[in-house]
């Protein structure tokens, strides 16, 4: 079940549930990262991501002591953690969640009662903006100071890093390019647009192995290239006769051309050019169906999603895709897509509409 509270409505369950005190009250939210080009769950490869409305918020307050409570709204129990002895575990604290305690108690952590409210839906996950968001709320309540990307790596312990800074870096009427160096914003002109996806049963597959492959062939020939994102379409032509696995190859030559699609995209929005964007994320989602091994379901998702009036542009995400669908033709285009879907497929995939940012 999802819920969505506003901003008062929480902190009224806030104080509902917790005792007064003096100590201030912190907000944080974070949306759920969608992917407009490029792959940020691949390490090391660049992206253009924009946060969506739904999302985690979280209110938090220093509670005296070395206790931590962690609570959702939609629970009457909370999760606690002693941060000062290790062994005092109690409710099934998630394995992520000690970690991010653990690498904060070294900076002087603070004890802190939060509640938080999600309202992402249960298919999809929110581990990203719900990580970053405790990270930035146990930070604010402890007077934790860190840059952009140590509060990131903060929220990601072990982990790749990319979609946490992409997460952090994220504003309101902007999407993010993650790419060398520190994440950049760009406008992302969306009146009039609201972003549709839909999500299937089928799991996308893990490529992560083949594309180290390929990246590790190109850095033979190339050794000063230490990103994706460096690899040229010239540095790839001289390469890939030394990428024997020919998934690999595939994958690889997608990336590399997707390198070049982002370049094309960002220049545009620049000037605020927004249909340019639209149409190399098609071009990019065409791309994906020839050599990313895009599952039966998925796509037939997104080319019925691309047939669909009204809708701008279609890309595949996480277990479904994402459609920027104009605002009068939603009903519609999420009509139209779940009765062929349902015909052909057998069952009725799950949709949500969300804004950007």
């Amino acid at each position: 079940m999802v819920i969505n509270m506003n901003q008062s409505e929480l902190k009224q369950d806030f104080y509902k549930r917790y005792q007064p005190s003096d100590n201030y009250l912190h907000f944080t939210s974070n949306g759920i990262l969608c992917p407009l080009l490029g792959h940020s769950e691949i390490t090391s490869a660049p992206s253009v991501t924009c946060t969506l409305s739904m999302r985690i918020q979280m209110f938090a307050r220093a509670l005296n002591g070395e206790q931590i409570k962690i609570q959702n709204c939609m629970s009457d129990k909370y999760l606690a953690y002693n941060f000062s002895d290790t062994a005092s575990i109690h409710h099934n604290t998630d394995k992520d969640t000690i970690n991010i305690i653990h690498a904060l108690s070294a900076k002087n952590l603070r004890g802190a009662e939060i509640l938080y409210e999600c309202s992402i839906p249960e298919f999809l996950s929110h581990k990203e903006p719900f990580e970053l968001s405790l990270t930035q709320s146990l930070m604010k309540v402890s007077d934790i100071q860190t840059d952009i990307s140590e509060t990131a790596a903060l929220a990601s312990p072990g982990k790749n890093i990319s979609e946490y800074l992409a997460l952090a870096a994220a504003k309101s009427g902007y999407c993010t390019l993650i790419s060398s160096g520190l994440p950049k914003n760009y406008p992302l002109p969306m009146t009039g647009y609201k972003i549709v996806s839909a999500h299937c049963a089928e799991k996308d597959i893990d490529r992560a192995k083949e594309i180290q492959y390929a990246f590790n062939a190109i850095r033979r020939m190339y050794p000063n290239v230490g990103l994706i994102t460096e690899i040229t379409p010239q540095m790839f032509s001289a390469a890939q006769i030394t990428i024997k696995n020919k998934t690999a190859l595939k994958y690889m030559y997608h990336l590399v051309n997707e390198n070049e699609r982002i370049e094309r995209s960002i220049t545009a929005l620049k000037r605020c050019d927004i249909k340019t964007l639209f149409y190399e994320m098609i071009k990019s989602e065409k791309s994906m169906e020839k050599y990313w091994d895009i599952g039966s379901e998925h796509l037939f998702l997104a080319r019925r999603a691309r047939d669909a009036d009204g809708v701008a542009a279609v890309r595949v995400w996480k277990n479904g895709i994402i459609a920027i669908t104009e605002e009068d033709k939603v009903d519609y285009a999420i009509s139209a897509i779940r009765n062929e879907f349902e015909e052909n497929i057998g069952y009725k995939p799950m949709f949500c509409v969300s804004d950007a940012g």
